[in-house]
């Protein structure tokens, strides 16, 4: 005997299976779960935006590449959790279209949600079907605070959807054939969800000990389910111990040994646990109340009249408004907008959008890292000189030089290539995808720096693993006949820009200080604009204004029609400060610059020797500016 001997009552089974009005109590809540999940799927796609995990950058380290290969499949069919890994590779790089990337994730919720009700109704629990939305929610707080458990998570899916399998297949049917299920579904989980085969026994144990007849099949389960791991993944496929009993786990060491991957791994753990918790605490519960509500005599009547008090259309619209009412303050609670804004803007700056960078950058103003993004982004825009202390400004943001950022290769490659240290940023790629892994933006940009050092051969071969990506494959095939026809690449305009800007010779930029390694640069390439303007830059964040006024001259030869404002005010204080007169080279002084100039030092003095007591009424009206910035901005010393 199962499940089948248990006599529901009429209150349970029109409750449980969506039939208080026939068919049309069925259409409203399929109705009311459309209604939730497209409104789930509109704030993913359109707050959350799945592109910026997809992108990544070094805030998530684990997100996978994936090949379209017979090599690549093999590989995953040949171990324990490959299928779920090769699925979820897949379906990741869905991510990089927010739209497709939403409806991924929404669909994974809705699933969720579906197999976590098919459970709990399997083993009586029909009415706490609200708890089924909860894995929804959990995703909800995990994309938002972007990280990446895809794998995990799709691990856990696997599980889930082979415990409910078993607990229908099982329904009324005899031990030998509960246990038959029990044996071939644990091969199954255990081949394509690796070790989250022992949530699979664990979830299907507590179903049994919730059948009264056969309870004893529980521990027998529990058993099974240890040593499989060993006798599957240790002998048979080779896997070490650690990985057999912890792959596609949030328990497993690939996740804990990194802080950026075990980020938000608590929300894992609520979700791995929410179904086997709810059976376990709720059908307990419902076990030890089976013997009073046996000795009372049910009046039908009345529960069919209780169950029958509103329609299904009002109450399910109720449930699912107080539900849309929830999932918006989880959601609105559990976004992490620093994170999104450093992504957003990282994302922005590696597309080269630059005054989209300026736009996003807005939003987080105390970040050195999207401070170093807005940086590269005035310069790119032509304001570097003109508004950069508009935007908060310390020394270590040009270059992030500081002692408290040990690990910046995917910042510094970017910088480091558009000033033309070539072989410096071929370095920081390659320390990129020892710590992140062989993304399709690291293989391209790999290409190009070989491809402009001439090394064709090796450029070949990051454009060929290019080529079997789902989306960076169309700039492999091109640049692949673009080689073919002309090995110079005369025509590719970045490949030749950065020939012009490179050094033949690195010099050794890691034993540099920033000006030392710009004035290298500098003197090798007089014309390299940008590295000029970085250098200037420096000089005035470190107030080395005797640097800067040598350096002046050198506009006229830059092609600079007027003196950048800053420029200019960084004359007028070093001209005020040393009491002595600084030729423009030429260009005009503007009225606007001088009268704030004498404004700033007018208001100053008001204050006589207290700076601090001046500060925020000289903020109000010339917080943009160098003056500002040379009396109130960090002072602290950067090599």
């Amino acid at each position: 005997m199962g499940w089948s001997s248990r006599k529901p009552t009429a209150e349970s089974s029109a409750v449980e299976n969506g039939r208080a009005d026939g068919g049309h109590g069925v259409f409203v809540h399929v109705a009311c779960d459309l209604l939730f999940f497209a409104l789930l799927y509109l704030y993913l796609w359109l707050v959350v935006e799945p592109h910026l995990i997809f992108h990544g950058s070094d805030r998530i380290t684990n997100f996978p590449s994936f090949y379209k290969t017979w090599d690549y499949f093999i590989f995953h069919l040949s171990r324990p959790g490959g299928l779920v890994e090769y699925v979820s590779a897949f379906l990741s790089q869905l991510f990089c279209f927010s739209w497709l990337g939403a409806l991924v994730v929404a669909m994974q919720a809705w699933a969720f949600t579906l197999l976590t009700a098919s459970l709990l109704r399997g083993v009586g629990l029909g009415r706490l079907r609200v708890i089924s939305y909860v894995p929804a929610l959990l995703l909800l707080v995990l994309y938002g605070r972007y990280t990446y458990f895809f794998p995990t998570t799709m691990a856990l899916l696997c599980a889930l959807a082979l415990a409910s399998l078993h607990v229908r297949l099982t329904v009324g049917r005899t031990r030998m054939a509960a246990v038959t299920s029990f044996i071939i579904l644990s091969f199954a989980s255990y081949y394509t969800a690796g070790a989250a085969v022992l949530l699979f026994a664990l979830t299907c144990a507590i179903a049994e000990l919730l059948s009264p007849n056969r309870r004893w099949l529980a521990g027998l389960y529990v058993l099974a389910a240890a040593g499989l791991p060993y006798l599957l993944g240790v002998k048979v496929f080779g896997v070490d111990m650690d990985n057999a009993y912890s792959d596609l786990l949030p328990i497993s060491w690939r996740l804990l040994e990194f802080a950026a991957r075990r980020r938000g791994v608590e929300i894992v753990y609520v979700l791995y646990l929410l179904v086997p918790g709810v059976m376990a605490v709720a059908g307990g519960a419902s076990v030890l109340r089976t013997g009073s509500r046996r000795a009372r005599t049910p009046n039908n009547g009345l529960e069919r009249r209780s169950v029958r008090i509103a329609s299904p259309v009002w109450r399910w619209s109720v449930q699912t408004l107080s539900l849309v009412v929830v999932a918006a303050a989880v959601a609105y609670g559990s976004l992490d907008r620093a994170q999104k804004t450093r992504l957003a803007v990282d994302y922005c700056a590696y597309h080269k959008m630059w005054p989209e960078v300026l736009t996003e950058a807005r939003h987080t103003r105390d970040d050195p890292f999207v401070m170093h993004a807005v940086n590269r982004a005035l310069y790119h825009t032509g304001q570097l000189g003109d508004s950069m202390f508009a935007w908060p400004q310390d020394p270590i943001y040009l270059f992030l030089t500081g002692t408290e950022y040990p690990w910046v290769y995917w910042q510094s490659y970017a910088l480091h290539l558009e000033l033309g240290f070539i072989n410096y940023a071929e370095n920081a790629l390659i320390e990129c995808m020892a710590g992140l892994g062989d993304r399709p933006m690291f293989l391209q940009q790999l290409a190009l720096i070989n491809m402009v050092k001439g090394n064709l051969d090796t450029a070949g071969v990051y454009l060929h693993a290019l080529n079997h990506t789902l989306f960076h494959s169309g700039w492999a095939r091109y640049h692949l006949r673009l080689l073919e026809q002309d090995p110079n690449l005369t025509t590719d305009r970045d490949v030749q820009y950065l020939r012009q800007v490179a050094l033949e010779k690195d010099y050794p930029s890691l034993g540099l200080s920033p000006e030392s390694m710009l004035s290298c640069l500098l003197e090798k390439k007089p014309a390299n604009r940008m590295v000029f303007e970085y250098l200037m830059a420096w000089h005035l964040m470190n107030r080395q204004l005797t640097r800067f006024i040598t350096r002046l001259e050198s506009l006229r030869d830059l092609g600079y029609e007027a003196l950048p404002r800053h420029y200019e005010e960084a004359v007028m204080v070093y001209a005020a400060t040393a009491r002595t007169t600084v030729q423009l080279r030429g260009y005009e002084p503007r009225e606007e610059v001088r009268r704030s100039m004498e404004d700033f030092l007018r208001t100053l003095h008001r204050y006589g020797r207290n700076k601090q007591a001046a500060q925020a009424d000289l903020a109000k009206g010339y917080g943009d500016t160098y003056a500002f910035y040379n009396v109130y901005g960090p002072r602290e010393k950067t090599k």
